[in-house]
């Protein structure tokens, strides 16, 4: 029986986290865009999730994802820069990345999107910041609206931006953690 659920994410991990979830109830990702995840019900088979941003353009990147069909691995759709991938749990763990500097380098990734969003809205903050002086003596509702939309911009830049590090400190795999595992 398939389904669609209509479920939006910011943090890439989470997404893969909730995914993980539906695959334990034996739902199978069939399909995604927009938003919208299409899945069917294949209990009692149980799926892992990955969603891989990979580092390959063009050529190299279809043969990237050749190889992860080789493997057992299904590629179920690409999505704005993501490819969202498949394993049957019975299968064995499915790891895709197993080299530290690799795994941190996804996380880095995962999480540049919060950057990223969180400089261009302080910039932009800043520009309408700076337009605000041009209505300083009026005090007009031109004023008023730069003003408010300005700082507004410039504090929610600041969210996401401080946002981003935190959560890639957070998971990235620091030297202690080599030096336990080494």
């Amino acid at each position: 029986m398939k389904s669609t659920v209509k479920k939006v994410f910011l943090d890439i991990s989470e997404e893969e986290n909730w995914l993980n979830e539906q695959g334990e109830k034996g739902q199978m990702l069939i399909g995604y865009s927009n938003g919208v995840y299409e899945f069917e019900d294949v209990s009692p088979a149980k799926f892992q999730y990955k969603i891989d941003i990979p580092k390959y353009m063009g050529k190299n990147k279809k043969e990237y994802l050749k190889f992860l069909e080789q493997t057992g691995i299904s590629v179920i759709t690409e999505y704005a820069g993501r490819v969202y991938l498949r394993k049957n749990k019975a299968d064995g763990e499915f790891e895709l990345y197993t080299e530290r500097q690799d795994v941190n380098n996804q996380i880095k990734k995962r999480y540049s999107f919060f950057i990223s969003v969180g400089v261009s809205q302080f910039i932009f903050g800043v520009f309408l910041f700076i337009q605000m002086f041009n209505y300083i003596s009026e005090k007009s509702a031109p004023f008023w609206i730069l003003l408010v939309f300005g700082l507004g911009f410039m504090i929610s830049g600041i969210i996401f931006f401080i946002t981003g590090i935190c959560k890639q400190r957070k998971n990235l795999n620091s030297d202690v953690d080599r030096d336990i595992w080494e």
